[in-house]
């Protein structure tokens, strides 16, 4: 299955075969697990709408909480999704994936409509000056010492250092993109980039330690859709980890379209077992 398959078919529920390729260690990439359960909650939406009249449109997407239960592997997954509340404004919902009966994932989402409002507060945090990215080769696709779903995305590394390099440094930055631009670019499509970097504090490390998400929160502050971003989009990306103690570290990033517009800001929670 190609990635827009794979979210169509996350968009209709049930079955969802994930192909191999996707992988970061021995569990499917966290940025495609949150892109199909987004898939799944817009598809029920759109499902509950077309029979009640309610929400009249989909809303855009303004959050999604992922937690990550287990680990899932590529093959067939399940995912279900349901809408807790249509409200006049809000449309929040829930959705979970399973492998094997067991829950590996679930998700919390809330879709709200554009609404002028007299409060505008400008962005206080300015994209970061980084090089044109056609100037700038991206990250290798490298059989066993690469993540697998390098496959699909680019990464182009200006600020901070490679994982495990004992680096004094616990930020990151760069652009980030498809490798193959969809027919047309959604907010599924940001889920997946926004999760593409490796966890910042990993940098910090002098040798291979395990580490994975426990909890993610992306907030969308643009609207995304084929009608305000090109398919083939790049966007700037600066993660700060803002703390790291106990075994879990905790990070916050963002990510800018070319022309300085912040369009997302992703919080994670992380387990690193050094």
């Amino acid at each position: 299955m190609s990635l827009t398959s794979m979210l169509e078919a996350a968009g209709r529920g049930g079955t969802v075969d994930v192909e191999l390729g996707w992988t970061q260690g021995r569990a499917i990439f966290g940025g495609l697990t949150g892109a199909l359960l987004v898939a799944a909650m817009k598809g029920r939406t759109a499902e509950l709408s077309a029979t009640t009249g309610k929400p009249a449109v989909l809303p855009p997407l303004r959050s999604v909480t992922v937690s990550f239960v287990g680990p899932a592997t590529p093959g067939p997954v399940e995912i279900e999704a349901e809408i807790l509340r249509v409200g006049s404004n809000v449309t929040q919902s829930q959705a979970t994936l399973r492998q094997s009966g067991e829950v590996v994932a679930t998700a919390l989402a809330a879709f709200g409509k554009h609404r002028e409002s007299t409060l505008a507060v400008t962005p206080t945090h300015p994209a970061p000056a980084l090089p044109d990215p056609t100037t700038i080769g991206p990250f290798p696709y490298l059989e066993k010492l690469t993540p697998e779903f390098y496959r699909f995305l680019e990464l182009r590394q200006v600020g901070g250092e490679l994982p495990y390099s004992g680096a004094e440094s616990h930020g990151l930055s760069g652009w980030t993109s498809l490798r193959e631009a969809p027919e047309g670019f959604e907010e599924e499509h940001l889920v997946l980039l926004a999760d593409a970097w490796p966890p910042a504090p990993l940098q910090m490390l002098d040798e291979f330690a395990p580490g994975s998400s426990l909890t993610w929160t992306l907030e969308l502050i643009a609207e995304i859709g084929p009608e305000t971003t090109p398919a083939d989009a790049i966007f700037a990306y600066e993660a700060t980890t803002d703390s790291a103690r106990d075994g879990y570290a905790h990070t916050h990033a963002m990510l800018w379209r070319p022309d300085g517009e912040l369009v997302g800001i992703s919080r994670q929670s992380i387990t690193i077992f050094a």
